[in-house]
């Protein structure tokens, strides 16, 4: 048992997110983590920029500090070129790092990726790159998704979830054994899982060990109890998404508890999939800017490779008994093959191939596809060989580049960087490519990309510039942290969230109904808001909805729209005609399906535009613009350390909601309210 004094050792954390929201889902789970070792936590303090909180720890005699940094990029240090420094090769941010200050100097503890969902399709291997390189630089990467949910198709009804090939899980698995670091999907109830949803995956649910993860890695105690059980949870899910599949399509469910086992094994899972599963392959390719040559090379594969763990995923393994004839026929296909590319193909070692469209036919990038070469890399390990083809049609500047400056590529375009961080060989053949000589090995590449060094960092609680992310934070803690009980709130939206849902609570307090899986429907009608909040507080009966848009400025591309007020009601207007998705009492909190139908006129709704305040004349152009009932202005500090919030009202209920805010928020040394007009 660690004793009380040693709960946290260190002087303070820092929280280092895309936006407030999730930052504060990480102060969430920390605080859970600490369980009864947690006696108090203040009100946020020192600065809106970045509200600090402080902790009151059994035994401590000093609190815990702390303090978010809501928005990447946006400080004296970039974090994300830490954890590159540190092995992180690829250009990829979590949703959130959380670092231990000690010493005057920060340590990454974990990242944190918060999913709705598990994405499928093309989709599901987007993320791979984040997960390759955070555990490429030994931060654990806690990839948390709902699991039990639904879907809802274009007029909102539920049809059935789509989930991930199984390979995508078990290439955290085998990350995560090999590189000695967590690097899992934790799975967690959806807020609309069913019933038979919640036994279905109650093996695979793994809250608790979310939260023991966190605290061992806050204490300094030993994760690795908590690493078996969470392997134990992702092969589980491994296996009964293989049993779901269609037979012969991906592997069993034996078989892939036999990959792995042979995961830290010499052999490898490469191994068994060649030289005892030896599943079909076939990779078909549906653009028209499609060569000739490139089919008849994906005709090779099919000839000579199996599936990598899938009959139909765009990669696949060339056996070391295959790979000798593979590589005279490639060279027929590809005469203008060098001989050290020659050599590569020739070798005596099974050989991953990892096919990447990587653009679309008009050029642009299939963003999808650079996780692909990460996901090939995690299932087959770092001792196999890998080679990357590229089909697609590049710009081509692409091609002049990579014959030129391969490293200026990889550092302009997160695509090539993945491909070249993550592959020994590339093998390229593009209908607009006229300059390249095909075969590139890793050698003519890995002197131009970065090196790992670990230099100290303390980033500086004061953004470059103010923007949007600093506007939602302070309206987010006004009006949900420093407002009274009554102000509920439905949604906060700020820059790089996921409009995961909104809530309302029922006239009587006792109900929350959310609405999941927003549409955008945005346009000349319908505008879908950044902020919901509703003031519950009986005095003002009926129940007021306010919705808000926030931008950086009054005005300009950064600026608030005209006619945004009746846009934003239309929109939960609109949302409100469907019933909600889910419910639950206010005094619990397990989810339940819901068809219930907001009576529409049992509620007032009022509309709002935020934005930095300039000039009175700017700000008086905005409210009249905008047709909103009011209008947030804030005015910061320099540095972002306090602010001044304006409130200017156009309509009596404006007037209201002015007034009630103004009146309901407790006394703040960083936000101070008063109504302008």
């Amino acid at each position: 048992m660690i004793e009380a004094k040693s709960v946290v050792p260190f002087e303070s954390i820092h929280v280092h997110g895309d936006n407030i929201v999730e930052c504060e889902r990480a102060l969430s789970l920390i605080t859970q983590a600490l369980g009864h070792d947690l006696l108090n936590i203040s009100w946020p303090n020192s600065s809106v920029a970045c509200p600090r909180y402080e902790l009151e720890i059994r035994g401590s005699e000093k609190p815990l500090v702390i303090t978010f940094f809501p928005g990447f990029g946006r400080w004296d240090h970039d974090i994300l070129n830490s954890i590159r420094d540190r092995g992180g090769v690829l250009r990829e941010a979590a949703d959130v790092i959380v670092t231990a200050v000690e010493s005057g100097a920060e340590n990454p503890l974990f990242a944190i990726e918060f999913c709705g969902a598990l994405p499928a399709g093309n989709q599901a291997w987007q993320r791979s790159g984040r997960a390759f390189s955070f555990g490429a630089a030994k931060v654990p990467y806690l990839y948390i998704s709902e699991l039990g949910g639904f879907e809802l198709d274009a007029d909102r009804n539920r049809k059935a979830a789509r989930l991930p090939n199984p390979a995508v899980p078990f290439s955290y698995l085998s990350f995560s054994i090999e590189r000695d670091t967590p690097v899992f999907p934790i799975f967690i109830t959806a807020p609309g899982a069913d019933e038979a949803s919640r036994q279905h995956y109650a093996d695979e649910f793994a809250d608790d060990e979310l939260v023991q993860l966190v605290r061992a890695h806050l204490t300094g105690q030993d994760d690795a109890d908590i690493f078996e059980r969470l392997q134990a949870k992702v092969l589980s899910f491994v296996k009964k998404r293989a049993s779901a599949s269609r037979q012969g399509e991906t592997l069993s469910s034996d078989q892939w508890q036999i990959a792995f086992d042979r995961v830290e094994q010499p052999i490898g899972v490469s191994g068994f999939l060649t030289d005892t599963v030896k599943q079909n392959w076939a990779k078909t390719a549906y653009i028209s800017a499609l060569t000739e040559r490139s089919k008849a090379l994906m005709q090779l594969g099919k000839k000579y490779g199996v599936g990598l763990t899938s009959t139909k995923l765009p990669m696949c393994i060339i056996s070391a008994k295959a790979r000798k004839a593979f590589s005279v026929e490639v060279g027929a296909l590809f005469p203008e093959l060098d001989a050290k590319f020659a050599t590569f193909l020739e070798s005596e070692k099974p050989l991953a191939i990892c096919w990447v469209m990587g653009f679309k036919p008009g050029g642009d990038d299939a963003r999808p596809d650079r996780g692909l070469p990460p996901l090939t890399r995690m299932l087959i390990g770092e001792q196999h060989e890998m080679m990357t083809v590229v089909y697609g049609p590049a710009p081509p500047s692409t091609w002049s580049t990579l014959v030129k400056r391969p490293g200026v590529l990889a550092d302009r375009n997160g695509l090539w960087e993945a491909i070249m961080e993550t592959s020994d060989a590339l093998l390229v053949d593009a209908s607009t490519d006229n300059v390249s000589k095909k075969g590139y090995l890793r050698s003519e590449w890995v002197g131009d990309l970065p090196t790992l060094k670990i230099d100290p960092f303390l980033v500086q609680p004061a953004p470059n510039k103010l923007g949007e992310n600093d506007v939602d934070t302070a309206l987010h803690l006004l009006l949900s942290q420093l407002s009274g009980p009554n102000i509920f709130e439905g949604m906060c939206n700020p820059p790089g969230g996921d409009w995961s849902g909104v809530s309302i609570v029922s006239p009587d307090g006792g109900t929350e109904y959310r609405w999941l899986s927003l549409p955008r429907v945005s346009g000349a009608d319908k505008k879908r808001p950044d902020h919901v909040f509703q003031i519950t507080d009986k005095s003002l009966s009926p129940d007021i909805i306010l919705s808000i848009e926030s931008k950086e400025l009054p005005a300009g591309g950064k600026g608030l729209e005209d006619n945004i007020g009746p846009r934003l009601t239309a929109y939960l207007h609109y949302l409100f005609a469907t019933p909600a998705n889910v419910e639950r009492a206010t005094s619990t909190t397990a989810w339940q399906h819901s068809q219930h139908l907001v009576t529409l006129d049992g509620y007032r709704y009022a509309s709002a535009g935020a934005f930095i305040y300039t000039t009175e004349e700017q700000t008086l152009d905005a409210v009249n613009r905008s047709e909103t009932d009011l209008i947030f202005a804030v005015n910061f500090e320099a540095t972002g350390l306090n602010c001044d919030i304006k409130i200017y009202c156009s309509t009596k209920l404006g007037k209201i909601v002015a007034d009630y805010i103004i009146k309901s928020a407790v006394e703040s040394d960083i936000i101070s309210i008063s109504r302008a007009i």
